[in-house]
């Protein structure tokens, strides 16, 4: 009994072994991200619905779509990153935001992807800068700071400001930073 018993706790000991080794190994094959970031890109968005005006605060969702380039850190096979999502902003006007979310995938182009979400505020005529929490993915528990230069003031967007609905747009991206 006592050499049965001996042979389980062996073999239960070698499980555990062989499954830290494992779980070691699995942990170290995911690339960790650093304090890297990204020095340019863009952001453009198409309002879902009637878009911005120049009086009402309505809410408003947009779909975000861009890229970021320039992209240093770790893992240093990163150089640019795909961006697609969402945006819902509550009450915004062609003047800004305020309490906007944005919910983000960025897709580097080393294949993995990084899932963020967070506030999205922005002001007419001025930069802004963004905190958004990595959720999932590279870096997940992270966050990044997106710092935007003024949204573009095009005729098509003073003109949609006056008569119904700026519906689109764009944002010029001039850092992000991983804190």
């Amino acid at each position: 009994m006592s050499t049965l018993r001996g042979s389980l706790i062996a073999a239960v000991a070698a499980g555990f072994s062989v499954a830290g080794v494992c779980a070691g190994g699995i942990a170290s094959a995911q690339p960790e991200l650093d304090s890297g970031g990204c020095t340019a890109g863009s952001i453009a968005w198409q309002a879902n619905g009637p878009g911005i005006t120049g009086s009402s605060q309505a809410p408003v969702a947009s779909n975000i779509g861009g890229h970021l380039v320039g992209c240093y850190g770790a893992p240093d096979d990163i150089g640019v990153g795909t961006i697609i999502g969402t945006t819902f902003e509550p009450a915004a006007t062609c003047y800004g935001s305020r309490g906007g979310r944005a919910d983000l995938l960025v897709i580097w182009d080393n294949g993995v992807n990084s899932h963020v979400i967070g506030s999205w505020e922005w002001t007419l005529g001025q930069q802004a800068t963004n905190h958004l929490k990595i959720v999932g993915g590279l870096g997940s528990g992270k966050m990044l700071q997106v710092v935007t230069a003024p949204p573009e003031v095009s005729p098509a967007a003073v003109t949609g400001c006056i008569m119904g609905g700026y519906r689109g747009g764009s944002y010029q991206v001039l850092s992000v930073k991983v804190l």
